[in-house]
């Protein structure tokens, strides 16, 4: 199965920590030179922590960009943001100098941008903008007096293009984050969409279902009349009367049946189960098994969930080398209710990279299950460990 329930915002986000953390790494060693002709420059302490801080954070964030929640990386974004101002507005106080010698400009300012990335991810779409601008400022300011005052123009010049390079990085960082959100919310409601179509489908084939018994009933009381001669018999009523109660479920104004038997519920999970190509085990409608009556919305998200499960198991659990993949399903009466099983040994995934916002497994499976009075849906996989999709509803606990 993927790891669908991390949405493309979320993608994108992780991406983009990769990728700073790159480029920041790109900045570090293309001024190290400078760094190192610096470090002499500003007190040891605060030389160290710029540099440890600065250079550091973004590599260690890239190195789990991929393996922490997302949450947690705009937290360390955020620092970073802050981080970096502070330092900054420390440079001057730590100078152990009069002014810098020989360096064109503080190797902090020279390497800015990388904070300014970092707010495009972290920070609101106006706020990255207003911490541009203020880092902007005071960076001209700071590499103003770090060269003992003297020609201002030249720090406004170097704030002036650190606004430019800065603000072009942070446009299009904003709009790649933004595509990525659109493209969640789509996915949303097309998944909204088809969950709902799916639920009607299933309830299309009850009343189908329920239209073949009544067309039997009234063909057997039509039989059982015309074997009777002129005066019906009790039978022939009895009949009758189950016919035309059964006819009455399909008037305009009486709505769909609001529960099922498990003999129902197992012709639906059969008809699944047939459909996807995966044999289901089940025992719903076996002689002697103790009855139940299952709300129709509780049967369409189980049947839903199944058909979810069973087709992520068909796309997406084969191993790279090609071994075979023994897919099993299973459906059982418990004490209380049904459960039913799904079951690989396919590749699997990591369940800790599901995200609270994602489709699919979250949507279609979890939160389908999980919604109905007595639901519960779980997953259980690891890579190289197969998965495991237990579906389960109690008639106790509505």
């Amino acid at each position: 199965m993927p790891v669908d329930s991390t949405g493309a915002y979320d993608r994108v986000v992780r991406t983009l920590v990769l990728s700073v953390g790159i480029g920041s790494l790109v900045f570090t060693l293309l001024g190290l030179p400078q760094i190192i002709d610096q470090h002499s420059e500003l007190t040891p302490l605060y030389s160290t922590v710029t540099i440890v801080f600065f250079c550091g954070l973004p590599l260690v964030m890239a190195a789990i960009s991929f393996r922490v929640p997302v949450n947690a990386l705009k937290i360390l974004a955020t620092s970073h943001v802050f981080g970096t101002l502070i330092l900054l507005l420390l440079w001057v106080p730590a100078m152990t100098v009069p002014e810098l010698l020989g360096s064109p400009l503080p190797w902090l300012i020279n390497t800015i941008t990388v904070a300014t990335c970092q707010a495009a991810i972290a920070l609101t779409f106006l706020g990255a903008w207003v911490y541009m601008l203020l880092i902007a400022v005071v960076s001209a300011v700071v590499r103003y007096l770090s060269y003992g005052g003297g020609d201002a123009s030249i720090a406004v010049q170097d704030g002036v293009m650190l606004v430019l390079i800065s603000g072009f990085m942070m446009a299009l960082l904003q709009l790649t984050l933004r595509a990525g959100r659109e493209q969640d919310t789509a996915s949303l409601m097309a998944q909204d969409a088809a969950a709902a179509s799916a639920a009607a489908e299933t309830r299309e084939r009850q009343r189908t279902r329920y239209h073949a018994f009544t067309h039997d009933d009234v063909l057997a009381t039509l039989l059982a009349a015309s074997q009777d001669g002129s005066v019906p018999s009790e039978i022939t009523r009895r009949s009758a009367a189950v016919a035309l109660a059964k006819m009455d479920q399909f008037r305009d104004d009486v709505p769909v049946p609001e529960s099922v038997d498990l003999a129902g519920l197992d012709q639906h999970l059969r008809e699944t189960a047939r459909e996807v190509g995966i044999p289901l085990d089940s025992t719903l409608s076996l002689p002697g098994t103790a009855p139940l009556d299952i709300p129709i919305e509780t049967c369409d998200a189980l049947n839903e969930a199944l058909t979810e499960a069973m087709r992520n198991s068909v796309r997406h659990s084969a191993w790279p080398d090609g071994r075979t993949v023994v897919r099993t399903a299973s459906a059982r009466r418990t004490s209380t209710g049904v459960r039913i099983v799904v079951e690989d040994d396919g590749k699997g995934f990591n369940p800790r990279l599901v995200g609270i916002d994602r489709l699919g497994v979250r949507l279609s499976i979890l939160r389908r299950v999980n919604s109905q009075r007595g639901g519960t849906a779980t997953i259980r996989s690891a890579r190289g460990e197969g998965t495991t999709v237990t579906l389960e509803w109690s008639a106790v606990a509505r």
